[in-house]
């Protein structure tokens, strides 16, 4: 698994086409239940609107696990599952899209519509702030009281975070590293230790 792309915050876009206005949202979702908590909040906040689809990708970019899309009254296939083919051919994880319609009396045909969403949920992923999620793995091992100091430089020097320390016969720790540098901690333990460490590891997510 590999760092991606998770929005840092939440974008708005509008558009208007043949009189219907578009009013897209996109906005970050690690989970289905934070996906549907954000379409409920939009859907709240425009209770006369005609038509509030969505669609969201609360996993990784590219992955098929974690997805769901809704046409919400419009044609079957002309709204959720554009949407849906947008984040999915992007590079950018754990998101949710909503886009509002109201209807201009004019209509746009499966084909227009399906341009419309497609298109509402492109330019608001133009305007989208991201951040990067690096992908961590929780690891666990035991050191001699006398390498303490050297193992805290080691942890510090690839990143590491959630730092625990229980005091016993020996040292247990368990910490957060990221996933690219695990390999770098386990090789400098290993040195400290003349390979006496046993790191053990536990994705973190």
């Amino acid at each position: 698994m590999t760092d991606f792309n998770i929005p840092a915050e939440t974008a708005r876009y509008d558009q208007e086409i043949k009189k219907s206005r578009f009013i897209a949202y996109a906005a970050h979702a690690a989970s289905p239940d934070m996906a549907n908590i954000f379409i409920k909040k939009i859907r709240t906040e425009y209770p006369d609107a005609r038509h509030v689809c969505w669609a969201f990708v609360a996993g990784q970019p590219g992955h098929s696990t974690e997805v769901g899309f809704s046409d919400d009254g419009e044609p079957n296939g002309t709204a959720g599952m554009p949407m849906l083919n947008v984040l999915q051919h992007g590079e950018t994880g754990e998101i949710v899209v909503v886009v509002v319609r109201y209807f201009g009396g004019i209509k746009l045909g499966t084909g227009g519509l399906a341009r419309a969403y497609s298109s509402s949920v492109s330019g608001v992923l133009k305007l989208l702030p991201l951040q990067l999620k690096v992908i961590k793995t929780t690891v666990f091992f035991k050191a001699e009281f006398s390498q303490e100091d050297a193992v805290r430089r080691s942890l510090q020097m690839i990143g590491a975070d959630n730092i625990k320390i229980q005091y016993n016969e020996s040292l247990s720790i368990e910490c957060d590293v990221p996933e690219d540098n695990y390999s770098v901690l386990k090789k400098n333990l290993n040195d400290l230790s003349r390979g006496k460490i046993n790191v053990k590891t536990n994705n973190v997510f």
